[in-house]
């Protein structure tokens, strides 16, 4: 004998009908008014709320940044609580850690390491949602001269230790104090900060250049001459012929290039295209050529009114 199968809606009755229940009738009088002045005073709320807690953050940095011994200890409370929290042994882990480590985080490669590492996220907090971030270029180009100076401090070791390399050249978002506070959603995009603390032509790219282009300001100029020298001296501190060599006859000339194309951008065409064609001329074999000549040609063309050749 074949049982028959009830409907659907009579099993959905046998099973849901104690629990059912009328629908509630609308609100015949909404105070549209109220609520949205209500809902602006959350926001404004809200808003007061996260500015209060972004000053305090940024705030706990740079009490971190007064000496290599503040730097270190802020270090130590990041590792504790990212590297131990929620370990059954954490307390005896930690105070191992801490012993092991002693001598490294005392050392002034280390603490001029977190030095940086910490300047560098304070002005990616700071940098966030500034109105005029025009006003921090001396203080990126400041910190790129720190960067570069710290080279002789760095100088001595043969191969530094994981956790103070990553600190100069993983991005910010891998950062153990970012991770620690919780920073990420305060920092600044990619497009405009650079997330590496330690990358020089980074920094100076997409920190600084970009903001004196918008204003087409001649210090634009100046930040690659700044990038060259530096460049060139960690070139020829590392003795390396074949280095060099390269640096010479590849790098050299490519910056020198985007050099001269941002000549135009702050009102020298003439000198940049002059510059441009030089490099052109003396640099047949670069890899970049064909990309060059389509730029020098397209910029003559424009000077002279005439349709570039397609």
């Amino acid at each position: 004998m074949i049982k028959r199968i009830p409907p659907l809606a009579l099993v959905l009755s046998v099973f849901f009908s104690p629990c059912l229940r009328a629908a509630p009738e609308d609100v015949s009088d909404l105070k549209v008014d109220a609520l949205l002045e209500e809902i602006a005073g959350i926001e404004e709320q809200q808003k007061a709320s996260k500015t209060k807690e972004r000053a305090a953050l940024i705030a706990a940095i740079k009490a971190a940044r007064v000496s290599g011994t503040a730097a270190a200890n802020f270090y130590e409370k990041a590792v504790e609580a990212v590297q131990f929290q929620g370990r059954k042994d954490k307390a005896a882990a930690y105070v191992d850690w801490k012993k092991a480590n002693a001598d490294f985080l005392r050392s002034r490669e280390m603490q001029e390491a977190l030095l940086l590492h910490l300047r560098y996220l304070q002005m990616a907090l700071e940098r966030r949602d500034m109105e005029n971030p025009e006003t921090m270029v001396p203080a990126v180009l400041d910190y790129v001269n720190s960067l570069v100076a710290a080279d002789k401090v760095f100088a001595g070791q043969a191969k530094p230790p994981d956790e103070q390399k990553n600190l100069l050249v993983q991005p910010l978002g891998q950062s153990i104090f970012v991770q620690w506070l919780q920073l990420g959603p305060w920092l600044a995009g990619e497009k405009i900060w650079e997330p590496k603390p330690g990358d020089v032509a980074g920094i100076l790219e997409k920190n600084v250049r970009g903001l004196l282009r918008e204003k087409k300001d001649p210090l634009l100029l100046q930040t690659w001459d700044l990038q060259l020298k530096i460049e060139a001296d960690r070139i020829t501190e590392g003795r390396s012929q074949h280095a060099i060599d390269t640096f010479n006859t590849l790098t050299r000339p490519r910056l020198l290039f985007r050099r001269a194309q941002d000549m135009v951008v702050v009102g020298q065409p003439n000198r940049g295209a002059v510059e441009m064609v030089a490099l052109v001329r003396s640099n047949p074999s670069h890899p970049d050529f064909s990309a060059w000549l389509s730029a020098v040609r397209e910029l003559l063309t424009k000077a002279s009114g005439q349709t570039a050749p397609q």
